[in-house]
């Protein structure tokens, strides 16, 4: 016990009689802290609410009759698909949301030429400037689209409506973001939705069209057969007509079966939409936020006077450790 509080005492005096080096070096650090803090451009801040459209829906509808009609089913699992915050992640949409053109701002060909302006333009005291090398035209879209990815934050709420908040230096961007995010989102939802009924057309199409001909191929046959024995009373000679008008007959049915899928894969399409809603567009009002200079530096104080504290009493707990392996 004694030996613990002569410890005590070795690393009180210690601090005491470094007391002013820790202070003041403390003190310098607050103090670069509340500089660099202070030269922090405020960032503009905004966001958008969707939630998703609810699948189970009554029968009622005109448009649920045609497809019962139809033998349309919608099978696919919405649920699952809907991840808003892992498709603004990924490279894919990240690279084509930085891509896309502004609506507004004509002085920029891509939000991602937009955003590496913004960075330069705002960027602190010690932040290194993004550079872009002239030759490489692909360097400017990969590294909007990891500023973008940075800028956007996507919180799922529990009544499952989903957030996208956007941040930037101009207020502008920052809804343009926003909004490029909802597009990009919407048009990629869409594709998934309809890459099934899309293949299924055109498999369908291809189908139906050679049924098509091989129809006019056997009813030209049975034209050109009845033109040539139109004088004949033989039976041997139906024999073969009898076989191509059974022959029609199947294809005709076959030909019926396909143009009505046909139809069917071409109504899926066109009945399908996005499937979620946009509550809340982004846009006014906007959240204007800046970090307190006075907190970082009152916390940097601390943090380093506890580091400070820590390095002038460095012996005294070697020799605690030394003594604990004897």
């Amino acid at each position: 016990m004694s030996t613990q509080i002569n410890y005590i005492k070795a690393i009180i005096q210690k601090i005491l009689r470094n007391f002013l080096f820790i202070l003041i070096g403390s003190g310098i650090f607050a103090i670069i802290i509340a500089f660099y803090v202070s030269s922090i451009d405020t960032k503009v801040e905004t966001f958008s609410k969707i939630f998703p459209l609810s699948f189970s829906k009554s029968s009622n509808s005109p448009i649920d009759a045609i497809k019962a009609q139809f033998g349309i089913s919608d099978k696919t699992d919405f649920s699952v698909i809907y991840n808003i915050k892992e498709l603004v992640g990924s490279k894919t949409l990240s690279t084509r949301i930085a891509n896309t053109p502004p609506s507004k701002n004509k002085k920029f060909k891509t939000i991602a030429q937009w955003l590496i302006y913004d960075y330069n333009t705002h960027c602190g005291i010690f932040d290194k400037k993004i550079k872009l090398k002239p030759k490489d035209s692909s360097q400017v879209q990969y590294i909007g689209a990891s500023l973008l990815t940075k800028n956007v934050e996507v919180n799922v709420e529990k009544s499952e409506f989903t957030k996208v908040i956007t941040t930037s230096h101009d207020k502008e961007l920052t809804k343009e973001i926003n909004l490029a995010i909802l597009a990009e989102i919407s048009e990629y939802y869409v594709q998934v939705a309809t890459e099934k009924p899309r293949n299924d057309l055109d498999k369908i199409k291809f189908m139906r069209d050679s049924l098509k001909e091989e129809l006019g191929a056997v009813e030209s046959a049975i034209a050109g057969f009845q033109d040539a024995n139109q004088l004949s009373v033989k039976y041997s000679t139906g024999i073969p007509q009898t076989k191509l008008l059974r022959e029609r007959a199947e294809i005709e049915q076959l030909y019926a079966t396909t143009a009505t899928a046909y139809q069917n894969a071409r109504f899926k399409l066109l009945s399908e939409s996005p499937i979620f809603q946009i509550l809340d567009f982004p846009g006014e009002p906007y959240n204007y936020k800046k970090p307190s200079w006075i907190k970082m530096s009152i916390i940097g104080f601390i943090g380093f006077f506890i580091i400070l504290s820590l390095f002038v009493c460095r012996k005294v707990f070697l020799q605690m450790l030394v003594d604990e392996i004897n």
